[in-house]
């Protein structure tokens, strides 16, 4: 093979590398920072067992460290020593745990990508073999092609300024979330609304720019017209995600659903605990006297149906 495609080979394979990494960090801050980084702590870092304060380290320090070897594998400093080994190991770490999740028959997103890219643990354990693979042929058969310069310094002012920016650009709020916590709060919604356990009640939880919370609210607003009087009174819970009330984004949301509801805007790291640590967009919760009897969520299979819940309104009327 010529060394000129050689080098087009090594270079399509770093590249395709820095890529996944540098869409892998910026995944885990998708839709929002705030958002994307309390999602990726509460649902993925949770999940095994990494949760409050030490949580909020973890999540900064990987983001950071996947932006760091995004940007180093493209530079021709310790390629062979330092760059792709440590590539290699992180994904190799990562695959163990994918697999083990295979294995237990867990299918849900893997978090990989955030919620920018769902992905099952077997379909992100594929692509992260792959990826190894692709960068064991840097070291083995491309090995003599890779430049090579020994100077550190690049990679420590890296890695430093890149994981340092993690907790400046995404500062950490007071307070971890803890699975007792989301319990505890998740029965505590009489503190937005005093009325909820009172009678037939739905309480919504959405975001005001989440078209899938538009089209259910929507939804929502055709049941209260078409059955006036078996319908319960609706709350809803948004969450801000502007940081000032989000009081433009809300107000565009009732003129699409052509009605407005009782409602209270609440803080990411507040809004995090009670609804996204284990839900997703749009939720509604259906309670009868205070007893939960539905919680849609999502937008695949627990998605809000409106057939699901007049058939319960019928059975407890």
């Amino acid at each position: 093979m010529k060394n000129s495609n050689r080098k087009y080979i090594i270079w399509s394979v770093r590249i395709i590398v820095s890529v996944l990494f540098i869409v892998s960090a910026i995944a885990k801050l998708y839709p929002s920072p705030l958002m994307g980084i309390s999602s990726f702590e509460t649902k993925y870092l949770g999940a095994i067992g990494i949760d409050g304060g030490f949580a909020k380290v973890v999540s900064r320090l990987l983001i950071g460290f996947e932006f760091t070897l995004g940007f180093l594998i493209l530079l021709p400093y310790y390629l062979k020593k330092v760059t792709i080994p440590s590539t290699i190991a992180l994904l190799s770490a990562f695959s163990i745990h994918l697999f083990i999740q295979f294995v237990s028959g867990d299918s849900s997103n893997c978090g990989c990508f955030g919620e920018l890219i769902p992905m099952t643990p077997l379909q992100a354990f594929i692509k992260n073999i792959l990826t190894i693979g692709l960068l064991v042929s840097l070291l083995t058969i491309f090995k003599n092609q890779i430049e090579d310069k020994t100077n550190i310094h690049p990679i420590l002012y890296s890695g430093l300024i890149l994981s340092l920016l993690m907790f400046v650009l995404l500062p950490q709020a007071s307070g971890g979330v803890s699975g007792k916590s989301v319990e505890a709060k998740a029965s505590n919604y009489a503190k937005y609304f005093p009325s909820i356990s009172s009678g037939n009640k739905l309480l919504c939880f959405f975001s005001p720019t989440c078209e899938h919370c538009m089209e259910t609210g929507k939804k929502l607003k055709e049941l209260i017209l078409k059955y006036p009087g078996m319908m319960p009174e609706v709350r809803i819970l948004f969450m801000d995600e502007a940081d000032n009330g989000s009081k433009e984004e809300i107000a565009s949301f009732f003129k699409f659903i052509g009605q407005e509801f009782d409602y209270k805007v609440l803080s990411i790291e507040d809004f995090v605990p009670i609804f996204w640590a284990d839900k997703n967009f749009p939720g509604v919760r259906y309670s009868s006297w205070g007893t939960e009897r539905l919680f849609f969520d999502g937008t695949e299979d627990n998605e809000f149906d409106p057939e699901t819940l007049l058939n319960d309104l019928k059975r407890v009327n």
